[in-house]
Parts: C-alpha cells; sequence; structure tokens
C-alpha cells in the first residue's frame, strides 16, 4: 500500500489557489465596502421617500388667506368661539364664501350654522376690502362692515389659521364629537 500511496501522490496534482496577493485582498475589501454603501444609499433613500410620502399625505391642508381672514371674523359673532369647528367651505357664485360650522351654545347644546363673507380685492389700493357678512340669515349692517374694514390690515400681520377644515360624515354612525380622529386610521371601528 505504501507503494500505491506514492504512486497517487505524485500523479496527483494539487488544485490549491495560488495565494493572493496584498493589492488583491485590498480590492476586494474596497469592492465589498463600496457595495456596502450603495447598499445603504439605496435603502435610506427609500426610507426618506416613505417618511416624505407618509408626512406629506398627513399633514393637514392649507387653505387661502380669505378663509383666515373670515374664520376670525367668524369668531368675533359666536360667543364662545373656542367651541367653534367649521366642518365646511363653499365658494358662492357671487365671490363670496360660506363657511358652516358647528359651536356650543351658552347652554351646552352644539349649533350647526352658516357665516357667509365676502372680500373683494380693491382696484385703487389692492387690498382685501370686506364688503358684506352674513351670519345664518341675519344680514351684517354696512356700518358694522365698514368698521371691520379697518381691522383688516391686522390680519396681514399676524398669522391666520389656515388649516382646511375636514368635512363633518354623511352617517350619523360615524359622526363623532372627537375631531381629532377624523384623520386617525380606525383598524377595528367596533373599539
Amino acid at each position: 500500500m505504501s507503494e500505491e500511496t506514492e504512486i497517487l501522490k505524485q500523479t496527483v496534482i494539487a488544485e490549491e489557489k495560488p495565494k493572493a496577493s496584498l493589492a488583491d485582498k485590498l480590492k476586494e475589501q474596497k469592492k465589498a465596502k463600496s457595495k456596502k454603501t450603495i447598499k445603504r444609499v439605496i435603502i435610506g433613500g427609500f426610507l426618506l421617500f416613505f417618511g416624505y410620502a407618509f408626512w406629506f399625505l398627513m399633514k393637514p391642508y392649507k387653505a387661502t388667506a380669505t378663509y383666515g381672514i373670515c374664520r376670525s371674523l367668524l369668531e368675533l359673532y359666536v360667543p364662545y368661539p373656542n367651541t367653534i369647528y367649521v366642518s365646511e367651505l363653499k365658494p358662492q357664485r357671487d365671490g363670496s364664501m360660506k363657511l358652516w360650522f358647528t359651536h356650543t351654545g351658552a347652554f351646552g347644546e352644539y349649533r350647526m350654522e352658516s357665516f357667509q363673507c365676502k372680500l373683494v380685492n380693491n382696484p385703487e389700493t389692492g387690498i382685501l376690502e370686506l364688503t358684506a357678512l352674513k351670519l345664518h340669515k341675519v344680514q351684517i349692517s354696512a356700518e358694522r362692515v365698514k368698521y371691520l374694514n379697518n381691522a383688516l390690515p391686522y390680519f396681514a400681520e399676524n398669522p391666520l389659521v389656515l388649516n382646511w377644515p375636514i368635512q363633518l360624515p354623511d352617517s350619523l354612525n360615524a359622526l363623532h364629537f372627537d375631531f381629532d380622529k377624523f384623520r386617525k386610521i380606525i383598524i377595528n371601528p367596533n373599539k
């Protein structure tokens, strides 16, 4: 047996890989490192894109300055302005804006009413000018509207609430007075 093993040792060709040089090892390490960084950049890009998309879909929509001014004027006419919830905006044909809102009355009842205001751009001065106000079915006097026009420059200097109102649902079962829940995703509606 020893002769056979000697013969086999002489005939078998060793299939050993030649030792890699230091330059080859450095190239492989550099290639592995660049693949890793490319992978991290791609994953980071996707996470950034989906994070931005999620933020964009969840942020409240902004309305125009006309809505902000009308809402501020509405707060002057409601007894408890902190209970106002604007549920719908409707632009009218005459250029005015109609706000449908709910608020809590003096005895704790919820009331839904409308408020209509008309702002027109004055061609001489280029400033918005209030021309008409209507609370529910009552037309506000022209003298009062004239006095409110003096307050309009105040709105240009101070920030307005411009969050677009969320519409109330059509069904009574979906109607809740916890208004923050309209923006949240409801997974199990029975809870």
